[in-house]
């Protein structure tokens, strides 16, 4: 038990000291990054209600002007409908997804999350019958 202890003592010693300091730490005070913004779409957004139809889910990830690092994760999470895979990874900002209709008719929502951000769009499911 005492080794132990004095193992955790040590890491967390140099894990304390080998963040607070680095070779090139000139202590010059940096701005905030830029948030990331979340941008979800869903094309078309209504589609028929008859289980087989399909709509494509666009993601957009950037950090300032910049789209964010490649395989950044989103989940997507949604109310109706059935998405194809709902955890993706961007590639040049963007992450893409397919959402298959319910058979019956109404309205959901699509929600975007990632690095603590999320945007939403609103899909519908028509009627296929006279």
């Amino acid at each position: 038990m005492g080794l132990r202890l004095a193992i955790c003592t040590a890491l967390s010693a140099l894990l304390l000291l080998a963040g607070c300091t680095s070779p090139d730490d000139d202590n010059t005070p940096t701005g905030p990054s830029p948030q990331i913004v979340v941008s979800v779409e869903a094309r078309p957004p209504t589609i028929p209600a008859n289980g087989t139809s399909k709509l494509v889910v666009f993601t957009e990830l950037r950090r300032g002007d910049q789209p964010v690092a490649d395989s950044t994760q989103v989940i997507l999470l949604n109310t109706i409908g059935v998405l194809q895979q709902g955890i993706l990874y961007t590639r040049g900002g963007v992450a893409l997804d397919t959402l298959v209709s319910d058979t019956a008719a109404g309205m959901g929502w699509i929600v975007a999350y990632s690095q603590g951000v999320r945007d939403s769009v609103e899909i519908f499911f028509v009627s296929t019958s006279g």
